[in-house]
């Protein structure tokens, strides 16, 4: 046991000593060297062998009281990566011998047998094990995603620079979605860039700057005109599709993309706002009138007698309304117009009452500076800020880093990352069903709890033939459960993960669920018996017996103890990865 003292310290001295007098008495006694030659040279011999083996122990103990923290630059990075595999650090693969160390740690008094440290956690836990290596983690094996567990300081944010720059160096687009909006992970991702000598690559929004920050469209993407209007709906609360307003808000919504699309405008986040606000009379108007055009010949001299009397923008639209259901409508049918006719004609009191929760929504994604990030102008010359949106970062290689300033406003971060997941998973699917030698796309989210949606559901269920890799992070299991509602929709999400890594984890719940699954082992432990009797037979008045005995038990244990999750210091890590092996490792803090 590496606690126990050194015993071979003292052998080792003793036997150096013994060499020394042997040849301090052979040149003090006159008598012929050589037989003290010799015992000296054997004295010595196993001097050195004891002394390697004490320092072999002292070794052991030491790891007990834990390592100094591991930095690495970009260049060092590159010289550990391996072709097909990611680098996790430096660990060992935990088997049962492990186990059975701590095991015989933690039935004892710690306080006796481990090198007191200041620092946070049990590095005893690491150094369970005399010897640890590189630890590569195949990159076929991340094509079944990633999570990680840890909590708050742990030491995610540090794994995902790690992983982060080593998608980067390979050449792969990279998309991270960081709720904190962390600046140091930004200007690793950015020095990743530079480092590969394409510094253009990099591009980054945060509503936090948004005169640095370049511009994203959320809307840019999708194959029907319906999936824009269940990604806004998406993002409001209810009882799920059920719910009433819910539900008349995504109609409300499809109706005023679908009349967008008619007349040839790329739906936004701005002009839906405008129209469902500001009236729906002109849009009306051009719909109409589009697709009369496109349906009818000479149609405006057949609308005059119903255009004759039509006063104002609302008195027109009800005309052209009026003529389309008479003269068009048994020869060109439009479902989707019809649709946004239909509401316009709805009463709007209730209208406004059905949108109310609509509203404060769409204000909030396009108010103030938020309206130009969010809903870029394209035909601003004047604004240099770089325009983007999830097709083009993927088709260009790029890396985009996405901060949702969530500290600042919460409910305006988790919409923004929630309605760019849609347009991701939007963009999954065209990959999927059209994609020839798609590239590999790398998506990390941080706090993933606070933007996790049914898109990012269809993303773990699908992205693996589309070539994204999901890495998504979370402090405990329940974060999942309170965002979704429910723990099976949880154990859904999760579910959909073949990588877990663990850092440091407090929550009990959490911690069962990650060693859950895991095989157990055997831990032997020495039972001691001892008893004694007294008695009478033959010829003597008193017999007295006694006993004592000791055996070697076994019994099953877990690989790992849970508890121990909680104890881990910061930057080590426990690893479920594909393929039933656990590892344990340290990540190392890149550095400029």
């Amino acid at each position: 046991m590496p606690w126990r003292p050194n015993f071979e310290l003292a052998a080792a001295a003793g036997w150096g000593t013994s060499a020394a007098l042997c040849m301090t008495i052979g040149a003090a006694s006159g008598l012929p060297l050589s037989p003290f030659a010799w015992m000296a040279a054997l004295g010595g011999g196993m001097g050195v062998h004891r002394a390697y083996q004490a320092w072999r122990h002292h070794q052991r103990k030491a790891r007990l009281a834990g390592k100094r923290l591991k930095f690495a630059s970009i260049k060092e990075l590159q010289a550990r990566m391996k072709p097909g595999a990611i680098w996790l650090g430096n660990g060992f693969e935990w088997d049962q011998p492990h186990t059975q160390l701590c095991y015989e740690i933690l039935k004892r008094d710690k306080s006796k047998i481990l090198p007191k440290v200041e620092q946070m956690g049990a590095p005893w836990i690491h150094g369970v094990s005399m010897s640890e290596e590189d630890l590569q983690l195949p990159i076929n094996d991340t094509k079944g995603h990633l999570l990680v567990v840890g909590t708050t300081g742990s030491g995610k944010t540090r794994l995902f620079d790690l992983l982060v720059t080593q998608a980067i160096l390979r050449g792969e687009s990279v998309i991270i979605i960081d709720p904190k909006g962390d600046r140091e992970l930004r200007e690793n991702a950015q020095r990743a860039c530079a480092a590969l000598g394409k510094p253009e690559k990099f591009v980054w929004f945060h509503p936090g700057f948004p005169e640095k920050s370049a511009r994203i469209d959320p809307m840019k993407n999708f194959s029907r005109a319906t999936e824009l209007a269940s990604r806004i709906a998406n993002l409001l609360p209810g009882e799920g599709p059920a719910d009433p307003f819910k539900s008349y808000a995504q109609m409300a919504l499809n109706n005023v993309v679908q009349g967008l699309v008619l007349t040839g405008r790329q739906p936004n986040l701005v002009n839906i706002r405008s129209h469902l606000e500001g009236g729906l009379d002109d849009l009306v108007i051009r719909s109409v009138s589009i697709w009369c055009e496109k349906q009818v010949e000479m149609w405006e001299d057949e609308a005059k007698p119903f255009l004759n009397n039509a006063k104002g923008k609302d008195g027109k639209a009800l005309a052209l309304i009026r003529y389309y259901r008479e003269k068009v409508h048994h020869r060109a049918p439009n479902t989707d117009l019809e649709g946004l006719l239909s509401m316009f004609e709805h009463d709007r009191t209730h209208f406004g009452k059905m949108i109310a929760s609509l509203l404060p929504l769409l204000g909030q994604l396009t108010s103030g500076h938020m309206g130009g990030l969010l809903s870029p102008n394209r035909n601003n010359d004047f604004d240099e800020r770089p325009i983007v949106d999830m097709a083009s970062v993927i088709n260009l290689g790029q890396v985009c880093y996405i901060g949702l300033d969530s500290l600042t406003d919460a409910m305006v971060g988790s919409a923004i990352g929630s309605i760019l997941l849609a347009d991701l998973a939007s963009v999954a699917g065209d990959r999927y069903n059209y994609g020839v030698n798609n590239t590999p796309v790398n998506i990390f989210v941080d706090e993933a709890a606070e933007v996790v949606n049914d898109p990012l559901i269809q993303i773990l269920n699908k992205g693996r033939g589309a070539e994204l890799r999901l890495l998504i992070a979370t402090q405990t299991f329940a974060d999942f459960v309170t965002r979704l509602g429910s723990e099976p929709k949880a154990r859904q999400v999760l579910g959909n993960v073949n990588n877990l890594i663990s850092l440091r984890v407090t929550d009990n719940e959490t911690q069962t669920y990650i060693t859950d699954g895991l095989p157990t082992v055997r831990v032997k432990y020495v039972m001691t018996t001892q008893g004694s009797s007294i008695g009478t037979g033959g010829h003597e008045t008193m017999q007295f017996g006694g006993n004592a005995g000791e055996r070697l038990m076994e019994e099953e244990a877990e690989l790992f103890t849970p508890a121990l999750l909680g104890q881990l210091p910061n930057l080590e890590f426990v690893a479920k990865v594909s393929g039933g092996r656990l590892l344990k490792g340290r990540l190392p803090i890149l550095k400029e």
